[in-house]
């Protein structure tokens, strides 16, 4: 454990991506089906996003899928799985295979995720990941369970009628959550907690509380986004901030990741692991608008089977189905 800035105001606004400069001086070319593309020279930012639908049982108000450029426009299983393979082994023969995440929409709603898990299991991935609202979990846990190294599960409230509410939608209980993890015996459980109903140091601690059945807990500040996203809420900087200062004032630092758009960080409580983390969607667009198309912060395997290398699925485009 490293604490490199001792002064707590600077701290606060080290996490600012706002005032960080983009910094281009670390990347590595490599071709990927007779495109260069320019991506950070470090393994753990080598992340290959699986994307497989924009389909979700739940509605967010704050979900950024809402005004999904893709919506209702998903190609067949077929293609989209052969999409993913060629990604998969273009990555390996260019060693730079890494860290996989299946999301969405909700992907356990995909109808060719059985096919899709067969073929992430003939990979070597060393870091592969599921984000899910959990309300189909328990009945892939089956294709799940020793796969995924790690299942993210979206859970905003601590009361089953005010996470209901949040997501709008009828949710799967807490006791469901704790029976599921009793029953995941090598893939862990993380929780993702955006910071909208727990707007508060003191509701911050009774989540962790809450939830300490589970291998980890994360708690994301809302995103600020652009007019294309169509999506307006408030955005309160201060509940982030004293989130932080009470981290920083508590717990042990582990880690922390900056890149460009978003900072991810790690604590360790005593008791179990808290991370935090903040992505600027608006300011990835404005950057996005300026820079060379080469640059590559992650790849993303769209609905639509485009391969890119923005969550656009317009811009950077890698590979067409």
């Amino acid at each position: 454990m490293r604490k490199t800035i001792t002064n707590i105001d600077d701290y606060i606004k080290f996490c600012d991506v706002e005032t960080l400069p983009v910094n281009y001086d670390d990347k590595m070319e490599v071709e990927l089906f007779d495109n260069k593309v320019l991506l950070e020279n470090d393994p753990w930012m080598w992340h290959l996003h699986l994307k497989v639908t924009d389909v979700c049982n739940a509605n967010c108000n704050f979900c950024v899928e809402q005004n999904s450029p893709c919506k209702n426009h998903e190609c067949d299983v077929d293609t989209y799985i052969k999409q993913v393979a060629r990604m998969l082994n273009e990555m390996k023969e260019k060693d730079i295979l890494y860290s996989v995440s299946v999301t969405g929409g909700e992907p356990l709603l995909y109808k060719g995720f059985e096919r899709l898990c067969d073929l992430l299991y003939s990979h070597s991935i060393s870091f592969l990941t599921l984000n899910t609202n959990a309300s189909f979990l328990e009945q892939n846990l089956i294709l799940v369970d020793g796969l995924f190294d790690a299942v993210d599960v979206s859970r905003h409230a601590i009361a089953d009628t005010e996470n209901n509410e949040v997501f709008g939608s009828q949710m799967i209980s807490i006791d469901d959550l704790k029976r599921i993890k009793d029953k995941l015996k090598s893939t862990e459980m993380r929780i993702q907690c955006v910071m909208n109903k727990v707007n508060s140091v003191e509701k911050m601690l009774k989540f962790i509380d809450a939830f300490s059945f589970a291998d980890d807990i994360s708690f994301r500040k809302l995103m600020k986004l652009g007019d294309e996203y169509g999506i307006s809420y408030k955005n309160d900087d201060s509940i982030y901030e004293k989130v932080l200062g009470y981290a920083y004032d508590h717990w042990d630092f582990w880690e922390q990741t900056i890149q460009d758009y978003y900072v991810y960080e790690l604590w360790n409580t005593g008791k179990t692991y808290v991370t935090f983390s903040y992505s600027n969607m608006k300011m990835l667009r404005e950057v996005e608008e300026k820079e060379p198309k080469e640059i590559c912060r992650e790849f993303i395997i769209h609905p639509n089977g485009v391969i890119s290398g923005s969550w656009n699925p317009n811009e950077k485009v890698i590979l067409r189905p």
